[in-house]
Order: structure tokens, then sequence, then C-alpha cells
């Protein structure tokens, strides 16, 4: 039992360490620039370890992302809990700054669509995980994808334009441009996505 303990807790320092490599390395060189010779030297670990815990770079770059999510999902939870949409827009873009390099990659940066298309579907579930529940209707599906590709889609815009727009007014933007709309529409469902509705 304790080898069993031990090799997990060596998968999960050696998981970490290639994360954290990858954020580090962001910081420095454009991600198309990163190779995973440079990530696994950085991480302490030999080349070959790279490929037991990852596919390939974009798999790596995948984990990254969904951990940066957990992080902010854990960080804003009360807010969300409070409905204080506002606070939870502002919070999310005071993360984002706070984890500038490796968010300017991922979103705004060289990952390429492939990673981007990752980065929304490992979002989404980890969103809808973080919810607790399923799907009840079309329209919750629905909601849930425009919210998280939207803000994606801001965010992206944002990181290209830090000089023109601080974090605070970004986060007012997403409330009142996504947020908000998406809070009435849930309230007031479009004929036909009601939960339990013909969509359903």
């Amino acid at each position: 039992m304790d080898a069993i303990i031990s090799e997990d807790a060596r998968v999960v320092r050696t998981r970490e360490a290639l994360r954290q490599a990858m954020t580090d390395l962001a910081s420095e060189a454009p991600l198309e620039a990163i190779t995973i010779r440079a990530v696994a030297a950085r991480a302490g670990v030999g080349y070959a370890t790279f490929f037991r815990h990852y596919a390939d770079k974009e798999a790596l770059l995948a984990d990254v992302a969904d951990q940066l999510t957990r992080a902010f999902l854990e960080q804003v939870r009360p807010l969300l809990r409070q409905k204080d949409r506002l606070a939870a827009a502002r919070s999310l873009c005071a993360f984002v700054e706070d984890h500038l390099p490796i968010h300017r990659a991922l979103i705004a940066g060289g990952a390429g669509d492939t990673v981007r298309a990752e980065m929304l579907r490992q979002t989404l579930a980890t969103v809808a995980q973080a919810r607790g529940r399923v799907p009840e209707s079309a329209l919750d599906e629905l909601v849930l994808f425009h919210v998280v590709s939207s803000i994606l889609n801001l965010l992206a815009w944002w990181l290209r334009n830090l000089d023109r727009v601080d974090a605070e007014a970004m986060g007012e933007i997403i409330e009142r441009t996504v947020l908000t709309p998406v809070g009435a529409l849930q309230r007031q469902p479009p004929a036909g996505l009601e939960p339990g509705g013909p969509a359903s």
C-alpha cells in the first residue's frame, strides 16, 4: 500500500512540475517556440518521462488550462453563491491578470485552434462538474456553452488590448454583456426552450 501511495505522490509531483514548467516558459517565449525537451528540462525530468504523463504538448496545455479553471472556480464559488455577478466577473479578470503569461498564451497567443477548442471543451466540462448537476434542458446546455465561449472570446480581445481596458472595467463589460443578459434569459426562457419543454 505504501508503495502505491508513494507512486501516486510521485505522479502528482511530476505532473505539477511539468505544468509549472510550461507556465514559467510561457512567460519567456511564444508557445510555438516551447519544446517538450525544454519543458522536461525545466521540470527536472527526463524527456521520456514527459510522455508517461502527456501524449503531447497540447495535452499538457489542456491540463494547465483545466487546473487554472478549477483554481478560479474555487476562488469565485462564494461570489456565485451570493449571485454577485459583477464581483465574480471582476474576480475572473483579476485572476487572469495574476496569471497573465499563461492565459495570454492559451487564450490570445499562439496556442492554435486545436488547443483553444480543447480549452473550451475542458472548461465546459470543468464548469459543468463544478455545478454538480447535468444540464436539465437544451436551454441549460446552450446557456453554459454561451457563457463559457463568450467569456473566452472577450478575454482573448482583452488580452490583446490590456493597455486600453483595465481588469475592473473588463469585469464590468463581461457582467453587462454576458452574465446579466444570461440571467434574464434563464428567468424568462424563449418558448420551446423551457425546462421540460419540447427541446429538453
